[in-house]
């Protein structure tokens, strides 16, 4: 039974439906329901009851009920859901990537402007850092695409 919620936002897959607030590798870890829906560790802990040996939480999407050992924490009942993860991973790698490739094309523009700034062609150099600034806007366009 595949119980994915479909996405209306680009952010969705990488956000808790219950808090809003986005997954992360420390406090807010996706936890994957029985059921195949995904929520955060700390929603779960709210909606997750202890009757004798049993520990249920009830999906609020769905309202399948999972059941786990009390004994157990969540983390030990409960998967990570591994798609959530990878995307966070890929995301964090994709924001290095773009932050060190900025850093790059400004350095290298500066290099070409720091000589124009010593001979006062201010009409040149504002010129070179709009196409610079251009360069990196479009460089910047591509990669997310």
């Amino acid at each position: 039974m595949d119980a994915k919620v479909p996405s209306t936002s680009p952010n969705e897959d990488l956000e808790c439906v219950v808090c809003f607030y986005d997954y992360s590798r420390s406090r807010r870890v996706p936890r994957l329901l029985h059921c195949g829906h995904t929520f955060c560790a700390p929603c779960l802990e709210k909606l997750a009851s202890v009757d004798g040996v049993i520990r249920t939480i009830c999906c609020p999407l769905c309202r399948w009920i999972t059941c786990t050992r009390a004994s157990l924490t969540l983390p030990g009942a409960l998967c990570v859901d591994t798609d959530i993860w990878d995307q966070m991973a890929e995301k964090e790698q994709k924001k290095k990537w773009t932050r060190t490739n900025k850093e790059s094309a400004e350095d290298f523009g500066e290099r070409l402007i720091r000589p124009i700034l010593d001979s006062n062609h201010i009409v040149l150099k504002s010129t070179l850092q709009k196409m610079f600034n251009c360069i990196a806007v479009h460089e910047q366009h591509l990669q997310a695409c």
